[in-house]
């Protein structure tokens, strides 16, 4: 059975080789043997923490969207709930789009992220829909957005679309410009129609 513990020092240090080892050589390169290595651990230990590289892989992204997440939340600006779910929104693209893990990995092994985007959500995608109706709950409550119970799923699909697409956006100069373009349509689509002459 696979360890859900990553809480541990040794888990957290586990997580971290896995994510050296994944920027270096791909997903399909990487072994349990060169993640053990580099956390300092045996590759039964490895085994009994993780059970498979794949779940090593998983647990790692998960990881690395929480920090960025908390990170985003942290900056946000005093304001509306619909300012920090746009700022929440923009800057989220922004620091997946920079991230060295998932440049590997789409980059190497596009094929390892499929399933997350055509067939069911991760964890990941999980951590960031309840940060989303967290935010739009906190903007409705404060008059200023209007949703329903399909907005968060749909922002969510949106913002992945964007920055799966990103290297796309960067390669032709048009990234930054497309990420004013978001905030832009986000503010619009968010703001109550009450309000939209005074947005």
């Amino acid at each position: 059975m696979m360890s859900q513990r990553t809480n541990t020092p040794g888990d957290q240090k586990l997580l971290a080789a896995t994510r050296e080892s994944v920027i270096l050589h791909g997903v399909r390169r990487t072994t349990a043997n060169d993640i053990a290595e580099r956390a300092g651990i045996s590759r039964m230990t490895f085994y009994r923490r993780m059970g498979t590289v794949e779940n090593a892989v998983l647990q790692t992204l998960t990881r690395e969207f929480r920090a960025h997440t908390e990170s985003v939340r942290t900056e946000a600006p005093a304001g509306s709930g619909r300012e920090q779910l746009v700022h929440f929104a923009v800057n989220s693209v922004r620091v997946f789009a920079t991230s060295q893990l998932l440049a590997s990995i789409g980059e190497r092994d596009p094929e390892f992220l499929i399933p997350y985007v055509t067939d069911r959500f991760g964890s990941s995608q999980q951590l960031l829909l309840e940060l989303i109706d967290s935010l739009l709950a906190r903007g409705v409550a404060d008059g200023s957005i209007e949703a329903t119970a399909s907005t968060s799923i749909t922002l969510l699909l949106a913002l992945q679309g964007v920055a799966l697409s990103s290297k796309v956006l960067i390669n032709r100069g048009d990234f930054e410009d497309s990420l004013t373009e978001l905030g832009a349509m986000l503010k619009s689509h968010l703001t109550p129609a009450t309000q939209q002459g005074s947005k």
